[in-house]
């Protein structure tokens, strides 16, 4: 192949139509688009190479047309037109007041801890291996340890002081103090529970059973 011959990879812009074009005339004439580009550049450079394919036919114009004016419906008029009301606000109803034996029972009232005659706090107790604990202040704590503690468990796996009975608003709740093996109470773990008559606590397989009434 002669130097003036020699083809070298370039890279152009080119509009889609005429890319389309080359490409069909390359598929009828059993060619490629790059002979055909290089015989059409020579042609146009006056280089006078045969072209290797038919002369490609020009892209046949869009053909305009005029746009159709779009006729909008006309709806019939009705034969009898209606009149549409404004929406009046509906004062909310109000139910009727019970009267007599109509008149709904109120639920019970909750039944607080019993309380002391002396006015102070509730009475709780802890019962743990049939001994039975009165919980007489506010922090009453439980745990391993033998000091600072006001029910004591012997056990290795329960924490030197491992959970608390807090007394707030008149209530009694159980909090666990970060311990180890926690607290469980039916099968499930509680960081924090009120405490009700006839609770039974675990604290590593030591059941801890919670009363009112002593």
């Amino acid at each position: 192949m002669s130097e003036h011959r020699r083809k070298t990879l370039r890279s152009f812009y080119c509009e889609e139509q005429l890319w389309q074009a080359f490409d069909r005339a390359a598929r009828e004439s059993d060619s490629t688009i790059d002979q055909l580009l290089n015989d059409a550049l020579r042609q146009y450079l006056g280089q006078g190479a045969a072209p290797s394919a038919p002369a490609m036919p020009p892209a046949p114009a869009p053909v305009m047309r005029p746009p159709t004016a779009q006729i909008p419906a006309v709806q019939p008029p009705s034969e009898h037109p209606t009149f549409s009301m404004p929406a009046v606000p509906r004062k909310p109803a109000v139910p009727p007041r019970p009267t007599g034996a109509m008149a709904p029972v109120p639920p019970p009232a909750p039944v607080a801890p019993p309380r002391p005659a002396t006015g102070g706090m509730p009475s709780l107790f802890v019962h743990y291996e049939g001994r039975s604990y009165p919980v007489n202040k506010d922090n009453f704590i439980i745990g391993r340890g033998t000091q600072g503690t006001d029910l004591t468990i012997r056990d290795q796996n329960v924490s030197r002081k491992h959970a608390s009975v807090i007394l707030h608003g008149g209530a009694f709740y159980i909090q666990d103090l970060g311990s180890t093996n926690g607290v469980e109470f039916r099968g499930g773990r509680v960081d924090s529970r009120k405490i009700e008559e006839g609770d039974v606590y675990t604290i590593c397989d030591h059941e801890i059973v919670f009363s009112f009434r002593g």
